[in-house]
């Protein structure tokens, strides 16, 4: 399929390149060229009256406008050429880069556009304004010195702009992300050695007492303290009371005698033999209970001989 798309021709060997007619140029005056355009406005056409909208196509001629009016600001001018579509009028259109708009020169009339009216006054007003503040003097110096506040001020705009750009040029990213870690790192600290020292603690007597700072000598005599009135502790010595002697544990259940020896044992050891004797007594009285009630089967028993001896 490749060679159906060569773009080779063949040259016989008695070609003449000489004898080939040379194009026509097309940027000569009064050149015209045929192309495809399209409306950019209404239009009626002057000569039947008909409407021609905006977006309609037709095939046009085109030409470069020639002579003093001929471009703007360097801009080429460029004139078109079409006919109606009911009478076949010619009609001429021009562009307009003064105004970036179209010019209809003849065969039809424009439309009318509010858009474009809102321009036109516009421009006139703003044509009546510069005529009153050339004629009239403290106006044009009221002007004047506005516009050059004006550009005061964006000269000193520009010069801070520049002034940062070159501050910026100097400055070494690097040491200012590390010292901005520094800081960060210190308010961190500070917070929390604020919050520590804002906890309080109030003893027995009323008073305040502060947390004390760990690895203090008062730290380790509390640590200890702790692990004796812990709950497996107090269970251990449960349990090993429990197993003593019986004189020790007369001396705990009577509870007088030994006033006057000045050995009394922990509070919390007295407390909990006196709750398991306790709790003995009720599973005592409870077993004496279940015994002295009569059972399912003695009441059966006893309600059938009642019935025999009725």
């Amino acid at each position: 399929m490749g060679e159906r798309k060569v773009t080779n021709k063949y040259y016989p060997p008695d070609f003449d390149p000489s004898i080939i007619p040379k194009r026509e140029n097309w940027r000569a005056p009064g050149v015209q060229i045929k192309i495809r355009f399209m409306l950019p406005m209404s239009l009626q056409c002057q000569t039947c009256g008909e409407y021609m909208y905006r977006g309609k196509k037709f095939n046009a001629r085109k030409e470069d406008m020639y002579g003093p009016d001929s471009d703007y600001l360097g801009i080429r001018k460029y004139r078109f050429y079409i006919r109606c579509v009911s009478c076949c009028a010619e009609v001429c259109i021009r562009t307009d880069p003064q105004n970036s708009d179209y010019v209809v020169e003849r065969g039809a009339s424009r439309n009318f556009e509010p858009w474009q009216q809102e321009s036109e006054l516009n421009k006139k007003i703003a044509e009546l304004k510069a005529q009153e503040t050339e004629q009239d003097t403290m106006a044009n110096l009221e002007n004047r010195t506005k516009e050059s506040k004006r550009e005061m001020e964006i000269l000193d705009a520009l010069q801070e702009i520049q002034d940062l750009n070159n501050r910026s040029a100097k400055v070494d990213t690097d040491a200012i992300l590390e010292e901005r870690r520094k800081q960060a790192a210190e308010a961190e600290e500070k917070a929390i050695q604020a919050e520590v020292n804002s906890v309080e603690f109030k003893s027995a007597a009323g008073g305040v007492k502060r947390l004390a700072e760990s690895g203090s000598e008062d730290s380790e005599a509390r640590r200890a303290k702790r692990a004796k009135n812990s709950v497996f502790a107090v269970k251990k010595s449960n349990d090993e009371a429990a197993a003593g002697t019986s004189s020790s544990a007369t001396l705990v259940g009577e509870g007088g005698d030994d006033q006057g020896s000045g050995e009394m044992p922990a509070p919390a050891v007295v407390a909990v033999v006196k709750k398991s004797k306790k709790k003995k007594k009720k599973k005592k009285k409870k077993k004496k209970k279940e015994d002295e009630a009569p059972s399912g089967l003695g009441l059966v028993a006893a309600y059938g001989s009642s019935d025999s001896g009725n």
